[in-house]
């Protein structure tokens, strides 16, 4: 006799992948860290396609192009 506790397999937990190390940057001045802010926004608003994959990478949107609920009230 089983019971319904014992023919459910609890699914294993995946470990986390391991996170590259982040190699901070230090600027010497404020006006260096402008410029560093400015070069990366150009960067990301090069194309469609780059403006697209950083939202994607930042949580933003979807793949498929639809906005995150970010809220949940």
């Amino acid at each position: 006799m089983t019971t319904a506790a014992t023919t459910t397999a609890a699914k294993p937990r995946r470990k986390a992948a391991k996170a590259a190390p982040v190699a901070y940057r230090t600027f010497a001045t404020h006006q260096e860290l402008l410029d560093d802010m400015e070069a990366f926004r150009r960067k990301v608003t090069a194309t469609p396609e780059t403006a697209r994959a950083f939202l994607i990478g930042a949580g933003l949107i979807t793949k498929s192009g639809k906005p995150k609920q970010l809220i949940r009230g």
